[in-house]
């Protein structure tokens, strides 16, 4: 009997063990996954600069081409 009560016991350890682990694992994903989507908002917004600039660039070295 009381050996059926330590291997309960570390049942129910190993349970608890594990739902730390994946409490664990979800908040590590969910700060993975919003500081994915800051890096693509950020990237986004360089190219959008980026490209904003270069078609400034063109207008103002060739606009007369197609200015009348």
């Amino acid at each position: 009997m009381v050996l059926k009560l330590k291997k309960n016991k570390r049942f129910a350890v190993q349970l608890v063990e594990e739902a730390i682990l994946i409490s664990v694992a979800l908040v590590v994903l969910t700060l993975v996954m919003g500081g994915v989507e800051s890096v693509l908002n950020k990237v986004s917004q360089m190219t959008s600069s980026l490209w904003e600039t270069i078609s400034k660039s063109i207008e103002d070295l060739f606009g007369f081409l197609w200015k009348w």
